[in-house]
């Protein structure tokens, strides 16, 4: 049985419960409007995979036991959808760890469940509105496995951890839209993610900052009220998200606000993802900084339900490092930092909103820990495989309430590094589960473009969904229960497929980009000298890159020929993938000519001469454009134009 996250606690009994169009979805009067929502998804769950469409009615479900209906003043074969405030599992049942329930009991309970299958009725009863959402979702998924036949059972549940969360990044060139956010709420929700956020600097169209946004097709005040009631009605909490110290390139080269840069002198050059990256935080002392924040906050705040408020406040690369460089040495960068951080809170704890920060300048500078307000969530990140768990332990021992956040691995590449992303996760779990954490928030960024597609993240995301609501199921869920459950993919094989096809490239985006800055004669900053990039493409591997070309193209066709068996629903996932294994597979073929023809060294031979290798990547590029244009704005399409046609206009010189 494949159920994703698996429960804290399920038993199998005897006899299956059959669906029919006989079936009634009986709402208890305990259920709200958006109940019945959750019940008509549930009924097109049922004519989707068992063939049935029962009617949905509502009454007063009497019956006071945990055992199915029985009695002759109903009709059997029943679905009940219930709330009770006694439903769910106790704070020491099932596998949840005593440390994290006990921070959180009150809140998740509010998401516990019970669902009872005996084969009159099925019966879910849920703590509220998300528990007995994610109780349907549960039932949806026990459909997909049996169809019409669903066995006995009795599950009880409830998560680990009290919030759940995705962040998408819609900032760095690609700006979706509202049915691809939408669609991601859908698929979050169906596996009980109950926060979404949305990593914003310029692409929102602040009224009074068009010379801000104007390149990016922003989201509007309009979209974001929408996805936000969207989200609501599915246990999904959108969180605003917005850089307010640093990354803020677009604001800090801007005419109306550059005099806010902590630069002393606004550099005159080309636009690079390197520079844009890497520098442009705002001056920390000027109050008019901290004005400016303010107005976009404010402006921002009425369009989310929700209490919180994600600051950023990560990477301050620039901090101290101008126009307040004596000041700083003075009384020292982090006293700057924690300065212009508690003006913003304190802004926050005035409009009653609950502030979330980025750690990492914090453990950069552990001394102003102690000053960070303790009703401060501090979201903790770490991305590599082998996480180390002092930061974890440093922000626990301060008091402060933390959120783990791992990443699905795909910034700077042009397909997630699954295995990078599930070491990743399940490293944070643990830490998570051993340092009480209150939520995990598992990161999507778009590094250098975001020319990866939404597709390569949908595994690390479902990985981080099963393992933030069930702690102790490490390794779960695997990927051929995600082949199942979320493609319909029987053979169980296309996420292993997809993690062997993403374990390939020895030259990915990151290289291709900054072989291409350097060929311009772009400054290319703290990623690193034209000598220290030519020497890193040096040092990769011809022949393991001409070895790789060939394994993608087998692994594409393998991944192709499974693509009938996918859910129609699923389909365009596997679209983008093969996308992005064709655009992988010409970027070996790059590393081959630009180690022969350029570096002059051996190359193992080339794949295709440089005329014919621009010709192809015209011809990748063209279908890339579809890709993104399916799922996203306009937006920043342009700047990986620039850079794809440039390397084209590179190979044709050659």
């Amino acid at each position: 049985m494949v159920l994703i996250p698996f429960p804290q606690k399920l038993e199998e009994s005897h006899g299956t419960f059959r669906i029919s169009d006989r079936s009634l979805i009986y709402l208890d009067t305990s259920c709200d409007y958006v109940d019945f929502e959750a019940a008509l998804v549930l009924q097109s769950e049922i004519l989707r995979f068992a063939g049935a469409k029962p009617a949905i009615t509502r009454g007063k479900y009497t019956d006071d036991t945990d055992t199915a209906l029985k009695t002759p003043a109903y009709p059997t074969n029943l679905i009940v959808l219930r709330k009770s405030a006694r439903s769910g599992v106790s704070a020491s049942a099932g596998k949840a760890p005593s440390s994290a329930v006990k921070a959180t009991a009150d809140s998740s309970a509010q998401q516990a469940y019970k669902l009872i299958v005996d084969p009159d009725a099925i019966v879910i009863t849920g703590t509220g509105s998300s528990g007995l959402y994610y109780g349907i979702q549960t039932l949806r998924q026990l459909i997909r496995n049996s169809g019409a036949h669903i066995p006995c059972l009795n599950i009880e549940d409830r998560p680990s951890l009290e919030y759940r969360g995705f962040y998408h990044d819609t900032t760095r060139g690609k700006v979706p839209t509202t049915e691809t956010l939408k669609e991601l709420a859908d698929r979050l929700s169906f596996y009980k993610i109950n926060q979404l956020q949305l990593y914003m600097e310029h692409s929102f169209a602040f009224r009074d900052h068009s010379e801000i946004w104007t390149d990016s097709d922003p989201l509007t005040a309009e979209e974001i009220l929408i996805l936000d009631e969207y989200c609501r009605k599915r246990s999904v909490e959108l969180v605003p998200s917005l850089s307010t110290f640093g990354h803020l390139y677009h604001a800090l080269i801007s005419r109306s606000f550059r005099h806010l840069n902590e630069y002393d002198k606004i550099p005159e050059r080309p636009f690079t993802w390197t520079d844009r990256m890497a520098h442009y935080t705002l001056d920390a002392s000027a109050p008019e900084s901290l004005e400016f924040v303010r107005q976009m906050i404010d402006e921002f705040i009425p369009l989310f339900t929700s209490n919180k408020f994600n600051i950023c406040c990560d990477e301050t690369f620039d901090l101290g490092k101008g126009k307040n460089s004596s000041l700083a040495a003075e009384i020292g960068e982090c006293k700057l930092y924690l300065y212009f951080v508690r003006g913003l809170i304190e802004h926050l704890k005035s409009r009653k909103k609950k502030v979330m920060m980025w750690g990492d300048i914090l453990l950069k500078y552990p001394e102003i820990i102690s000053e960070i307000p303790k009703n401060v969530v501090i979201l903790n990140w770490n991305y590599a495989a082998d996480a180390n768990e002092d930061g974890f332990r440093k922000i626990s021992e301060s008091g402060l309430k933390q959120y783990v956040c791992p990443g699905v691995q795909g910034w700077n590449r042009l397909l997630n590094d699954i295995d990078t992303a599930t070491a990743n996760i399940g490293t944070l779990a643990g830490y998570a589960k051993e340092y009480d954490a209150v939520g995990m928030l598992n990161t999507d960024w778009g590094d250098f473009g975001h020319i990866n597609l939404l597709a390569g993240s949908i595994p690390g995301a479902i990985f981080g969904a099963g393992l933030s609501w069930n702690l102790d199921r490490q390794g779960h869920p695997t990927d051929e229960e995600i082949s199942v459950m979320e493609y319909g993919d029987r053979s169980g094989r296309i996420v292993g497929l997809i993690r062997e096809l993403s374990q390939q490239p020895v030259m990915d985006w990151y290289d291709v980009v900054l072989w291409y800055y350097v060929s311009c004669g772009y400054d290319t900053g703290p990623y690193g000298s034209a000598e220290h990039i030519m020497d890193r493409l040096s040092a990769l591997d011809a022949a393991a890159a001409k070895t790789a070309y060939d394994r993608i193209k087998e692994l594409t066709g393998e991944i192709s020929s499974l693509l009938r068996d996918i859910y129609e629903d699923r389909k365009n996932d596997i679209i983008e993938i093969i996308c992005a294994a064709d655009g992988l597979a010409l970027f070996q073929a790059l590393l081959l000519v630009i180690k022969e023809k350029i570096l002059d060294k051996p190359s193992a031979g080339l794949i295709f001469s440089p005329d014919e290798l621009a010709v192809k990547l015209e011809y990748w590029f063209s279908g890339y454009k579809a890709k993104w244009r399916s799922r996203n704005k306009e937006s920043e399409l342009f700047r990986i134009k620039e850079v794809i046609m440039g390397i084209c206009g590179l190979l044709r010189d050659i």
